[in-house]
């Protein structure tokens, strides 16, 4: 049995006097073992052991074991490469944690990880700075940093900043800096459209003798860049060019798509005659056509999830000078207020796109009359309103 020992070291002389007390103690322990064992190393007993806190790497895969032996059990394997937290030193034997293990590993084959680079941090000098040595008032002046210079701060210590300024390194006062403001990435300007007012051409240059790269559409949209002379250059499906600036508005003019007595020869087209430069046939997907009962003629179309119902429409395109009067009087015929509750109304004006990917202005039923009309309406199972019967 070995004999337990308590040993106290008192630090009162030389090195060589601790070395005496040391080495005594280790041949009292040798004299208590028994015959043939191994000799016991101060490193085993734990004299000369540091509490440090190492950041190190491995150099190959390492056993992490239950005790500093080769002959302690293994308790997992670190990687290669793996950085790892000292916390203690003996000997040749590191103590450290590897997935919420701990034990020992072999000291020999850690190496002192990479040095970190610290953060900077970038801040402007309120006014002129002096670098000095040492992070002290009474410490030398390198030089001095003029106000307004932006320098990185490298690390922080109380009240004083260290820095580089002009490939000298040193300390500065932190209260005479201020954070960088930070500066947004440029923005994208934002892209501005126009909207043709008739057919018209676009040209090469910002006069009618320009040649001409086609003719562009009424109601096309188009990309504006800049003006001269009454003229606007603009990007178009026929080429960037040069379009007359009075064939031009700021905002788009919706057609109107009208599917019930609206349409060419029926009861009401005389809202639109006359009025329009272009009429066209398309039509609406996932939308149901409903006659109100007993009252056949009165026409809605409300939006649904099936995106195989269509209805026909026509595509009133209206003239610039009329647009805003026949858009009112459309109102006024459809009773539709734009300032009043739109669940109330019979008609909704709204925005909807016809299967070519065209928007248009729609009379569209109210969200009461829809609920009627879906349990109590006649559906138009062709979807136009000239085959109702």
């Amino acid at each position: 049995m070995i004999t337990a020992l308590v040993l106290a070291i008192v630090v009162t002389g030389s090195g060589a006097g601790v070395h005496g007390i040391v080495d005594a103690h280790a041949a009292e322990v040798s004299r208590t073992l028994p015959p043939g064992s191994a000799p016991v190393t101060l490193a085993a007993l734990g004299i000369g052991a540091t509490t440090v806190k190492l950041t190190k790497v491995t150099t190959n895969n390492l056993n992490l074991r239950s005790g500093r032996s080769t002959s302690s059990a293994v308790i997992l394997t670190i990687p290669q490469n793996t950085k790892l937290s000292i916390t203690e030193v003996i000997g040749d034997w590191s103590k450290t944690t590897h997935k919420n293990k701990s034990g020992w590993v072999s000291s020999a084959y850690l190496k002192n990880a990479p040095a970190t680079t610290p953060t900077a941090v970038k801040k402007i000098t309120t006014n002129n700075l002096n670098l000095r040595q040492a992070n002290c008032t009474s410490s030398k002046i390198l030089l001095s940093i003029p106000k307004g210079t932006t320098i990185s701060v490298t690390s922080t210590s109380g009240t004083w900043s260290k820095t580089s300024y002009k490939s000298r390194s040193g300390w500065v006062a932190s209260a005479y800096l201020k954070n960088v403001t930070g500066s947004k990435p440029p923005t994208k300007p934002s892209l501005s459209y126009r909207w043709t007012t008739a057919n018209v051409n676009v040209r090469k240059g910002n006069r009618t003798h320009y040649a001409s790269l086609g003719v562009v559409p009424f109601n096309e949209r188009v990309t504006y860049i800049s003006s001269s002379s009454g003229w606007s250059k603009v990007k178009t499906t026929k080429g960037t060019g040069w379009i007359s600036s009075k064939y031009l508005k700021t905002n788009e003019q919706y057609a109107v798509s009208v599917y019930g007595t609206l349409r060419k020869g029926q009861s009401a087209y005389h809202l639109l005659r006359g009025r329009t430069v272009k009429e066209s046939t398309t039509k609406l997907s996932a939308f149901n056509m409903y006659l109100k009962p007993n009252q056949t003629w009165w026409s809605f179309i409300v939006p649904t999830t099936t995106k195989s119902r269509t209805v026909v429409v026509e595509r009133m395109d209206i003239k610039p000078e009329s647009y805003k009067s026949a858009l009112a009087s459309l109102d006024k015929w459809e009773r539709y207020d734009a300032n009043k509750p739109l669940a109330d109304q019979n008609y909704n004006r709204k925005i909807v796109t016809d299967i070519n990917g065209r928007k248009s202005w729609a009379y569209l039923g109210g969200s009461k009359i829809s609920k009627y009309l879906t349990q109590n309406g006649i559906r138009v199972n062709s979807g136009d309103y000239l085959k109702r019967y």
